[in-house]
């Protein structure tokens, strides 16, 4: 398992089967962006294409945050892959489907439904 906290920002990521699982908690924003970008751009470079992002701890996203999983998913799908958001707060799930993203990255009630949708 891999982790990261940086200011306010903890990721953490294990291995499902075929799947990463990637738990945030805290801030996805201007000031954590870079390093979150960093870090989820190690995951694709070790191989993960099919991550699912478990965001019941993540207490905000900003625009920059957004901007951090949209640059995932252009990681990942052009090597086959997609991203899963799971278990977003309700304030999170209305900024990522206002912001158009729910047609290129799957929105899951539970990371168990984002593990589901993601397997091969």
């Amino acid at each position: 398992m891999s982790s990261l906290d940086f200011e306010g920002l903890t990721l953490s990521a294990s291995d499902a089967g075929l799947l990463r699982v990637v738990a945030l908690a805290g801030r996805l924003d201007a000031k954590t962006r870079p390093a979150a970008d960093r870090f989820l751009e190690s995951l694709v470079l070790d191989g993960a294409t099919r991550i699912v992002l478990d965001c019941s701890e993540l207490e905000f996203l900003s625009s920059d945050g957004v901007r951090a999983l949209l640059l995932l998913v252009k990681r990942v799908k052009p090597l086959g892959g997609a991203v899963s958001v799971s278990a977003p707060r309700p304030h999170v799930r209305q900024l990522l489907e206002f912001s158009g993203l729910r047609a290129l990255l799957c929105i899951s009630d539970s990371v168990e439904d984002g593990c589901l949708a993601l397997s091969p």
